[in-house]
């Protein structure tokens, strides 16, 4: 299995319709909004996840407010869960960033009940730093998430 990362194309609106099919998915990079597709293609830090050639998930970040700091976001298919993928993804999308950009530290925000994605990060060597209460809002609804970060350096 060979997990490689590209730029958005135009042409992936396959992989945006099985995105934007999937519950989970739907809800945590809200794919239904309009120009999603557009908008992953246009951004320099998307990236579609290729296993053997076929696309199946993605991976990008965007900065923050503060200098040299950016938050990391996943997500992939249902059939390629459970297999390493997204935390090659991650770790090759890591790699990358902290060589390409000015970026020095990249963290990523996660719902406590999502063991798999906790695992994805502490592979792809991210520190659990704390939860954050209230931190996030889905549907109207103030969530806890835990935060995760690494650096540069580590």
């Amino acid at each position: 299995m060979t997990v490689t990362l590209r730029r958005w194309r135009p042409d992936d609106a396959a992989l945006a319709s099985e995105a934007r099919a999937d519950a989970y998915i739907a809800l945590i990079e809200n794919a239904a909004r309009d120009a999603w597709l557009e908008t992953r293609v246009a951004d320099e830090w998307a990236c579609v996840i290729e296993v053997d050639g076929v696309p199946v998930g993605g991976v990008g970040a965007s900065r923050r407010h503060v200098p040299g700091l950016a938050e990391i976001g996943y997500w992939v298919l249902e059939g390629s869960r459970g297999n390493g993928v997204a935390t090659e993804a991650a770790a090759q999308f890591t790699d990358w960033l902290f060589v390409s950009t000015d970026i020095e530290r990249l963290q990523a925000t996660v719902e406590p009940w999502n063991k798999a994605s906790q695992r994805v990060l502490e592979k792809a060597g991210f520190k659990r730093e704390g939860l954050m209460r209230g931190y996030a809002s889905w549907h109207g609804k103030r969530r806890d998430v835990l935060l995760y970060a690494k650096l540069a350096g580590d």
